[in-house]
């Protein structure tokens, strides 16, 4: 496996919690109890926890006067919250 492939492998299973190994294993327990290729599973959004943050408190800073103007812009906490709820926080 060429050192890109790998890199890009490696990335991809650390969004999904696991090395390469426990990977193999699992693919290759699957392709024998199932006699097929395992692939339906797929890799969660990336998550940037830094812009969010900035974004988070740039939303926070707003102030009454700039809200009063742009209320389009506003979300109810609780469509943050759930929007929030979606990304993993690993």
């Amino acid at each position: 496996m060429d050192d890109d492939l790998k890199k890009a492998v490696n990335i991809k299973l650390d969004a999904l919690g696991m090395n390469f190994n426990t990977f193999v294993v699992m693919a290759s327990k699957q392709l024998v109890a199932q006699n097929r290729l395992p692939f339906d599973t797929t890799v969660p959004q990336a998550f940037d926890r830094e812009a969010a943050i900035e974004e988070l408190n740039r939303m926070l800073t707003i102030s009454d006067r700039e809200l009063k103007y742009n209320r389009d812009q506003a979300k109810p906490v609780q469509q943050v919250a759930e929007e929030l709820a979606d990304y993993h926080f690993d």
